[in-house]
């Protein structure tokens, strides 16, 4: 699943939900730190390119080592630095080996070939070609169970993440209640916001405030009611009236378009 900090040995793959989630070095409740996995996380190239921040995050969570899957399509060996091409099924990118030799001895590549599956371990860089691994290390895939094993991590490691990330959510709720009001608050339409206590909406409880100020034995007209209303809102106004009847809130008097109120509400 997830690597500890030896990453180049996958004996030590183990549990992550206990320290591999950081805020900051510094103080876990400092305000405005950002929380950081130790851990190495499984991806897919398309993730990686696909990400709008330099660094790379799944649902918010900033990561630090990368552990990609793919095929060695070709690689260049420079002076300093050797850059391969990656692809797997869902992209490709680049990544450098940066070489540490003496002048005059061999450098120190990663023994893998063109056209054969590796498994790669590295950080993200953005540059103005786009975004690179920089290696840290590069193995030669010669089984191909860890390919869909690999597969099947990118999967649970996406999963795990979208529940820490839930769980860190449902945390600042509970500890800042008034967090989830403002927040529900801002998916309430405007009709839904301004009704009161009756449950009316604005443009019922305009309606019934005209009813209720005609004291009279047959109520309101209709035609009275609409006086009250530009001509565009006329629908509007009599699906109100249909409603207040159809809901006990008004009622028709001495003929179909004259109206009263059932009680005051």
């Amino acid at each position: 699943m997830w690597y500890g900090t030896d990453f180049g040995n996958e004996s030590t793959a183990g549990g992550f939900l206990n320290n591999t989630a950081t805020q900051s070095a510094d103080s876990p409740a400092k305000k405005g730190a950002v929380r950081r996995l130790q851990s190495v996380v499984p991806v897919v190239i398309r993730q990686i390119n696909s990400c709008p921040d330099e660094d790379f995050k799944i649902f918010g969570i900033s990561t630090q080592i990368l552990n990609v899957v793919g095929i060695l399509r070709d690689y260049e060996v420079q002076s300093t630095k050797a850059t391969y091409n990656i692809e797997d099924h869902t992209g490709s990118i680049k990544a450098i080996w940066w070489l540490e030799h003496d002048g005059d001895s061999t450098p120190n590549l990663p023994a893998v070939k063109e056209g054969s599956y590796v498994q790669v371990f590295g950080s993200l860089r953005n540059q103005e070609s786009g975004k690179i691994l920089m290696v840290l290390r590069m193995f030669l895939v010669e089984d191909s169970n860890v390919i869909t094993n690999h597969l099947l991590q990118v999967v649970h490691a996406r999963l795990a993440l979208e529940a820490m990330s839930k769980s860190s959510e449902l945390q600042i709720k509970s500890n800042n209640p008034g967090a989830a009001l403002a927040n529900s608050m801002s998916f309430m339409d405007e009709n839904t916001a301004q009704n009161d206590q009756n449950g009316l909406t604005t443009m019922q409880q305009k309606v019934y405030r005209i009813l209720q100020a005609n004291d009279t034995p047959a109520g309101t007209h209709r035609q009275n009611v609409l006086k009250e209303f530009p001509p565009n809102q006329h629908r509007e106004v009599n699906a109100a009236l249909d409603f207040l009847i159809n809901e006990g809130h008004a009622y028709s008097t001495i003929d179909n378009d004259h109206f009263k109120v059932t009680d005051t509400m």
